[in-house]
């Protein structure tokens, strides 16, 4: 069991303050849950799980019809520094472990539909696929194929793009975990249009290339290493799931046009996206440094490149960083960003933990650098 993304209050009358109120009685770490420990966004939650300060990683959990298995057999990386079991997840096994957080590097339909059942035992959700992104239930049957029958949710789950959410996310009881792809075009475009820098009548035009983690563990034709060795190339064009949840996170109106173009790259992992849009009129170079150093100087997850110097994806893999770079063509107002991330950390489970972090009101970087 693992994402797809790799591919109202609860009953219990717990207030989202509740929820927000953490180590300030007598330090005490959160005991957290992973489920989909099996898939590789849950593999990297664990890793880094492991050696947070704050988060004690006390569950592990596969599919419901998976039989036990010790983690280190599952994922030899741990062998030595953690004796836990992965288990059949089940609610009544999460009552048991007596958890405060649960990560769900799930399936999209199966977070939607357990998801709430966490809720309602008074536990926080940080669901790493896309059941929870989009605000439309509408959008769902078109870009994930199911029904959602939890608008309520949607309305009240917390998109967690970190640098973005900032303290809307402190508190929050569900927090949907941007996509891979939303998070490498969304932080450096965000503080542009904010900043009123990007002519949006001009198509906005998104290259993205990601490595072939970013489709999941479970094995498929189009994935095999024969497949994709010594070759490049685009997939899902104009059909994309994560092409909605751009469009409503940048806040475009109906008249902008944005292109959303991913490729498979013959490599394990990390994304570079290269932007390509137009400034408005009197917008320069140094609007755009100013715009973003504004927007992140207190972040220290986001790294800033200037010409010639521009992001790379060896300088992110392994990393909780995104990179950013830009150049500008001034005479022809063009402006072409470069992002770089880890699709499995900060596309998933680095800014997963950094979400838990914000939640709970720590610093958000703890336990990632």
């Amino acid at each position: 069991m693992e994402s797809d993304d790799e591919s109202s209050h609860s009953k219990s009358g717990l207030s989202k303050v509740s929820h927000g109120q953490l180590y300030a009685e007598e330090g005490k770490r959160k005991r957290a849950a992973v489920a989909g420990a099996t898939g590789y966004s849950g593999r990297e939650l664990i890793r880094l799980l492991i050696k947070h300060p704050r988060l004690e990683l006390v569950a592990l959990f596969a599919s419901p019809d998976s039989r036990p298995a010790p983690i280190e057999q599952i994922h030899p990386h741990f062998s030595g520094l953690l004796q836990l079991d992965c288990l059949p997840f089940s609610i009544e096994a999460i009552k048991n472990a007596e958890v405060d957080i649960t990560f769900l590097a799930t399936p999209n339909e199966f977070s939607h539909d357990v998801a709430p059942e966490l809720l309602d035992l008074g536990l926080t959700v940080i669901d790493i696929s896309g059941a929870f992104r989009l605000k439309d239930a509408a959008n769902y049957p078109r870009w994930y194929g199911f029904e959602h029958k939890r608008p309520d949710l949607l309305q009240e789950a917390v998109y967690g793009l970190t640098e973005i959410a900032g303290e809307s996310l402190r508190g929050a009881r569900l927090v949907a975990n941007p996509g891979c792809y939303p998070t490498s075009i969304e932080l450096p475009l965000i503080p542009l249009l904010r900043s009123g820098l990007i002519d949006t009548a001009q198509p906005i035009i998104c290259d993205s290339k990601s490595g072939v983690t970013g489709a999941g563990k479970t094995p498929t034709a189009n994935t095999h290493f024969s497949e994709v060795y010594d070759s490049f190339k685009a997939y899902n064009l104009l059909k994309h799931r994560h092409t909605p949840e751009i469009i409503q996170c940048l806040e475009l109106d109906n008249k902008a046009v944005l292109i959303f173009s991913p490729h498979l790259l013959p490599i394990n992992q990390g994304i570079l996206s290269t932007i390509y849009c137009r400034l408005v009129d009197g917008a320069t170079y140094g609007s755009v440094r100013d715009a973003l150093r504004q927007a992140y100087r207190s972040h220290r997850l986001i790294r800033m490149f200037e010409n010639p110097q521009l992001p790379e994806i060896k300088f992110v893999v392994n990393t909780p960083f995104c990179d950013i770079g830009w150049v500008v063509d001034q005479e022809n107002r063009q402006l072409i960003i470069i992002s770089a991330i880890d699709n499995l950390l900060k596309g998933a489970a680095s800014q997963a933990v950094q979400n838990a972090n914000v939640v709970f009101g720590l610093n958000e970087a703890e336990g990632l650098l």
